[in-house]
């Protein structure tokens, strides 16, 4: 029999029994395979784990798509399959987007917003993120607009618009003390990127970077390669070589099309707060308001998080 854990995690106050019991009969009633229930655990009050067990045969991503009807039903809990082995809560490396992910914010809607070019530039990273453009052209049409600007005076100004997501320092700090490595890799910027980095006192960061002329504005231009899905997958692999880690012990977090490449590859990947197309493409989808819920779909318990014990 293969081993599955799912974790259900409720966008409000609290998940009450009835609705556990509403999802775990859903579960067996929407799977076409075999499926039987072998226990139940709180997590917390807002958060329960379900252990189920299948047909050997049956893959992670069988029974999620087997399941996906009953999981995009529920718009007020996130319902999330992951393997019940070693590697659910034995994570030694996540690596994060930042841009709609650690942070809030778009970082180049921010850069345009003073080039008078929000708008277009709006339009275009929407595309992108809804996996309907290709990244790397998407970024060069951005950037583009972008030409002209005198970008040396506004670093410290933008960077002061930069709010991280409600959760992110609390989970980074926590995963830390397990010995996991953090790292954020963006197709926004490096000179942002570092400054998140050091803001959250992650282990790494990989961006782009903007080309600037000798007068300190924008020529319109990246220069070297682009971080796009592809890079980021690579860079992950790298990573886990790295620092020594069993791509099974690898996450990926981030909310737009580029960054699913990468949530293949590494162990396990979570669509935070995604458009409706990276939802239904990523290993599983968290649309709470806090990052910190993460630790949840790893199997910690409110009396672990919050050291309890």
């Amino acid at each position: 029999m293969s081993r599955f854990v799912i974790t259900c995690i409720a966008h409000g106050e609290s998940l009450p029994q009835e609705t556990i019991d509403q999802l775990a009969n859903e579960i067996i009633e929407c799977s076409k395979k075999e499926i039987s229930i072998s226990s139940t655990k709180k997590l917390s009050t807002r958060a329960t784990d379900i252990y189920v067990e299948v047909a050997e045969s049956v893959s992670q991503n069988n029974l999620k798509n087997e399941l996906m009807g009953m999981i995009e039903s529920h718009s007020d809990v996130d319902v999330i399959i992951s393997a019940d082995n070693e590697y659910r809560q034995a994570k030694k490396l996540f690596v994060f987007d930042m841009d709609s992910t650690l942070i809030y914010q778009e970082v180049i809607e921010l850069i345009a917003a003073y080039a008078s070019v929000e708008k277009q530039v709006h339009e275009i990273t929407e595309r992108a993120m809804n996996n309907e453009l290709d990244f790397k052209e998407s970024l060069r049409e951005r950037v583009k607009l972008l030409q002209g600007l005198q970008i040396d005076t506004l670093y410290d100004e933008i960077k002061q618009k930069l709010e991280i997501t409600k959760g992110v320092p609390e989970l980074c700090k926590f995963l830390h003390a397990k010995n996991c490595k953090l790292a954020v890799l963006s197709g926004g910027f490096i000179q942002f990127a570092s400054f998140i980095k050091n803001q959250l006192g992650l282990d790494f960061c990989k961006a782009n970077l903007l080309e600037v002329d000798a007068e300190g504005k924008l020529t319109g231009k990246t220069l070297g390669p682009i971080v796009d899905g592809e890079c980021k997958s690579e860079t992950l692999l790298q990573l886990c070589k790295d620092y020594k880690v069993p791509v099974e012990s690898s996450c990926m977090v981030g909310d737009g099309g580029n960054d699913l490449p990468a949530m293949a590859t590494a162990g396990f990947g979570i669509a935070w707060n995604a458009k409706p197309k990276v939802q239904k493409a990523a290993p599983c989808k968290l649309n709470t308001k806090s990052m910190k819920d993460i630790l949840y779909i790893l199997g910690y318990t409110d009396d672990e998080i919050y050291n309890k014990q």
